[in-house]
Order: C-alpha cells, then structure tokens, then sequence
C-alpha cells in the first residue's frame, strides 16, 4: 500500500513552498519551532461550559464523576481543560488502513476511526489488529477492526476502527453523559476568545456567515442566554445540519439556519441590517493541530484569501452602519488576516475596535493600527493552535 511505515515525526513536514513562505515571514528558528509545535497537540484539550445548562464548577464535578481529570483555566471564557497525556508506542500490525489527513490527526489523539475517513485498506476481518497510518506512512494509532474490509465498499458511515493504542490520550467526549447532556462544547481556548470579543447583546440581529459547524454560533446563543435573532449562514447543508443537532442538545432556541453561500443570503434578504457580524471563513487552517504535514501552496494562500474577501463583501452589506464585524481564521498568514483588515480599512472605512478578552499577541503586517489592534495566537509561543481575531466598526 506505501512504500514505507514510519512512526510520526517529530516537527511536522512542510511543502517547499510553504516553509519557504513561513521562512520569509518569521524566520527559519522561529519557521523551527512553529513547525515543531504544530507536530504536537498542546498540553490541554478544550470544553466550552454551556451555561444554558450548568456551571463551571458543576461540569467539572460531573466530569471528575466519570473519571475525566478536567480544570477550570478561564473563568471568563466557561474554559475548561482535560490534560493531554503523552502515550508509548503504537505498534505496527501486518493489516493496515490509510486514513485522510483530517481523520488521522484526530487518531493520532486517541479518536476512533470510521468510514469516511478511510482511503485505503488490506484485507481484513472483525476483530483484527489492525494500524493506521496518513497519508505520509506515519503510524497514527492501532485498534481492533469493527467490520470486515469486504463490507466497507457499500458503507458510508459507522465505525470501522476502535483505537486502542494513540500516540496521545484523550477520552471519548461523545460517550460522556456530560456531552449526551449537552453540557458542554468541544472548542480550542483559541475559538472560545472570539465570541466574547463580538459582545452579542440581549435583542440584536446578529448573523455568523460561516456558521458551521456551529462552536462560534452556540457561544453566541449562550452569551445572550437565547434572547438575539442569530442567523446561523453556512453553505453546507451537512454541516449546518450537524450544528443545528448541536444546538437542540445544548438547549438553544434562538438560532435561525439559512443553507447557501453569503452572497446568496445577501441576494435573498437585501433589506436585512445586521447589528453584529461574524465572519470565520474558510482558511488554509495553518494554525490547526496537531499536524504531520502540511502541503500548502502560495497559490493556495492567495486564493483563499480572495475568497475571504468576497465573504467580507457580503458582511459590509449586511451590518448596518455603526455595526460591528468579527474576523477571524485558524491560520498563519498575513493574506488572509492582517491584509484583509487593512483592506477593510483602506477601501469601505471600517475602524478597529479594541479587544476583550485579549491573551495573545500584536498583528505582524499591516500599518501601525492594524498591527496594535489584531490579535493573534501561536502554537510556539501560547501552546494553543493558531489564530487570528479582529474586531471592526463600520462607518455612518
């Protein structure tokens, strides 16, 4: 199936033109030690407390009840924190299965792996050990197969491996009562920053143009304890299906789903003045982690980053003038976080606003404002994934 297995390295593996895009930014030690970050998950998994349903102090008591270690770190943010514990080695069985990037970065934590991450397989049985390897060849985890391979040709969901051995240890959030409660959202540290800057208040319309899968729309809802009209715009169906599942868990009511691109719920409400948008598009995830590898290319970047632009188009048509818009990525670079504020600036008038809570660090391009009032957060220096937040005022 590869032409060799290997076990995960030790910084994650950059294309030439990515490295040398990072190189050009930060530095080669500091490309180093982002890199090296990246490879590794941070010392803590995240909760978001829903206190639609509880508290801070009663969910870590639930959780401590069914054996999780959890702690409380940002009051503020309901931030709650499950260590992230270094495991042995994963031994390497004579049935493999390659699974996509995103599914085997999340085996490489201890996720079970199903279906639709599968690519490839060998012939096996149920009850086989069996590994798990990324694209790359590096061993993620191993397990026992829960199907037979024969069957997964006519499947398109269900568990196929039950991880046994990860490099990393967490629990299975979805088997906790405390998750089937909806006493909790899974969320970096990082995301949880970005609808407490927002500041929804009580009765406003507010919409998320890049809702799914709905961490940043269910925050919102909690904010406001469900009393905003929050337009929750995602262009997949399947994905804003999964956030509206979501939000009936955790008991939010307030969240209206609308299934298109930006631009088409402009079309389709043109009279429609927003007090607050967020914009969280769809980026070149660089900050995101763990991650093996990362094949990125400057023309990727630039693509991207206009996309973005064309959703920021879409937010200025909807907020109405004084209103306040919210931007933020999982990414690294300048093209699609500082450049895109300093476009906002110079072309459409908004101003930048300061930021609530703020734990991160000053923006890296862009003119002195920008640079002063960004926010962004870096695996090396904060050991969270990447971010970057921005928050806007438009013009009369």
């Amino acid at each position: 199936m590869l032409d060799s297995i290997n076990p995960p390295p030790e910084t994650a593996i950059l294309g030439s033109e990515l490295n040398q895009y990072l190189v050009d930014l930060f530095g080669e030690t500091r490309t180093q030690a982002l890199a090296s970050a990246l490879c590794k998950p941070g010392a803590f998994f995240h909760l978001r407390t829903n206190t639609l349903r509880t508290t801070n102090d009663k969910l870590v008591a639930q959780l401590n009840k069914e054996n999780i270690s959890a702690e409380i770190i940002e009051p503020n943010l309901n931030a709650v924190a499950l260590p992230i514990h270094k495991m042995g080695s994963v031994p390497l069985h004579d049935q493999v299965i390659l699974a996509d990037k995103a599914s085997s970065e999340n085996v490489l934590l201890g996720s079970h792996l199903y279906r639709p991450g599968v690519k490839r397989f060998d012939r096996f049985s149920q009850g086989d050990a069996v590994t798990v390897v990324n694209p790359r060849g590096h061993m993620v985890g191993s397990g026992i197969a829960a199907v037979d391979s024969k069957k997964l040709p006519g499947l398109k969901q269900g568990l196929v491996v039950e991880i046994t051995n990860s490099y990393y240890d967490l629990p299975s959030i979805a088997d906790l009562s405390a998750f089937q409660e909806g006493l909790f959202y899974s969320q970096s540290l990082s995301a949880m920053l970005v609808a407490p800057i927002l500041a929804p208040q009580k009765g406003e319309i507010i919409i998320d143009l890049c809702a799914a899968p709905g961490g940043k729309s269910t925050h919102i809802a909690q904010l406001v304890e469900n009393q905003c009209q929050l337009i929750a715009v995602d262009r997949s169906e399947r994905r804003l299906n999964h956030l509206i599942t979501e939000a009936e868990r955790m008991g939010i009511t307030c969240i209206t789903p609308f299934v298109g691109r930006a631009k088409d719920f402009v079309m389709k409400h043109p009279k429609i003045q927003a007090d607050r948008v967020l914009v969280d598009p769809p980026c070149t995830a660089l900050g995101v982690r763990p991650k093996l590898f990362d094949e990125t290319t400057l023309a990727r970047i630039q693509s991207t980053a206009s996309y973005q632009r064309m959703i920021l188009d879409s937010a200025i048509s909807v907020l109405r003038p004084q209103g306040i818009l919210v931007y933020s990525t999982c990414t690294l670079t300048i093209e699609e976080n500082e450049l895109n504020i300093q476009h906002l600036i110079d072309n459409n008038g908004f101003t930048l606003e300061s930021q609530t809570p703020y734990i991160g660090s000053r923006g890296i391009a862009g003119d002195s404002q920008v640079k002063a009032h960004v926010q962004r957060l870096f695996p090396d220096i904060h050991d969270l994934p990447g971010y970057f937040i921005a928050k806007l005022r438009k013009p009369e």
